[in-house]
């Protein structure tokens, strides 16, 4: 896997399937909560073209290469986002997945939040 980082982790960017698209983590003030099904997980990190989900080591609730139901809502932009996602690997520390036929207005309000939570990082930067 080749992958850079840039402006202290403030996007990543890797030549691979799963990040295609600039992907953004979270505020530790501002964590993204994904639904699914009855279960409820943190967001790592998300990006237009998917996003990767915390789990534990024991959890063995979710399986590569299957496809799922989510739900979240992105804060800054406050809009919440349905859809489908695949896993596409899985490491110790997380699923790692892209979404399926989320559309284009969706993958716009995902765009929108990572843009979003860039200028924050910024400015949060600029203070320091």
């Amino acid at each position: 896997m080749f992958s850079r980082k840039t402006n202290d982790l403030l996007f990543e960017f890797f030549d691979e399937e799963r990040r295609a698209f600039f992907r953004v983590k979270p505020s530790s003030k501002k964590p993204i909560t994904i639904s699914i099904g009855r279960n409820r997980y943190k967001v790592k990190d998300i990006g237009a073209g998917g996003m990767s989900i915390y789990r534990s080591v024991e959890d063995k609730g979710l399986e590569r290469g299957k496809k799922y139901p989510f739900k979240l809502t992105l804060p800054l932009i406050n809009e919440v986002i349905s859809g489908t996602f695949r896993i596409v690997d899985i490491s110790d520390r997380a699923y790692h997945c892209i979404f399926v036929n989320l559309g284009i207005e969706k993958r716009e309000k995902v765009h929108l939040f990572v843009l979003e939570r860039q200028k924050e990082e910024l400015r949060a930067k600029r203070r320091s």
